[in-house]
């Protein structure tokens, strides 16, 4: 397998942008509810984008990440969009890590956090549908009528013959 370094790839100002939309979508606001005004100016700027502010009304600091799962990480913001990119898409813990250079311990760690949080913002409610696809709930691995022109390469042959092996019929009535 591959490893590709894309995280030196992408621009990290459009990541911000990104994650503060995805993060604050009503904008970037004090832990306590204050809305930071168009005009001010960064705290502190060490870690260009990600500027620290100072709310003028409670005195809290605070940035991007504040009271997210991010909070207190070092990690660029190319390298945390690239993380929750590639845990939406279902890449393998282990293959991140190596990827992006990062601790598989913590890997895990943010998966289950991130798998965490989607699950308490699913939709409680039923589905309005009350018929279920058969085609939506099963992966196919191929058509069963493909045919083999080539002689050179014929179909694969099942395994296993023995009676009784995969045999078994189940009768169920779905009412």
């Amino acid at each position: 397998m591959m490893l590709f370094p894309i995280n030196e790839l992408l621009d990290e100002k459009r990541c911000y942008d990104f994650l503060l939309n995805v993060l604050h979508p009503e904008g970037l606001h004090c832990p306590n509810g204050h809305p930071l005004p168009k005009d001010q100016d960064p705290h502190d700027r060490h870690r260009e984008p990600i500027f620290d502010y100072k709310c003028n009304v409670c005195g809290a600091v605070y940035n991007l990440f504040t009271n997210t799962i991010w909070s207190g990480s070092r990690y660029s913001c190319a390298k945390i969009v690239l993380i929750i990119r590639d845990i939406i898409q279902g890449v393998p813990t282990k293959h991140i890590a190596e990827e992006l250079g990062i601790d598989r311990a913590h890997v895990l760690e943010l998966r289950h956090e991130i798998q965490k949080l989607a699950m308490e913002r699913l939709p409680s409610s039923p589905l309005t549908d009350t018929k279920i696809e058969s085609d939506e709930m099963c992966q196919n691995a191929g058509e069963k009528e493909d045919r083999h022109d080539d002689p050179d390469d014929p179909p694969r042959h099942r395994a296993n013959k023995q009676r009784g092996r995969g045999t078994m019929i189940v009768h169920q009535s779905w009412g």
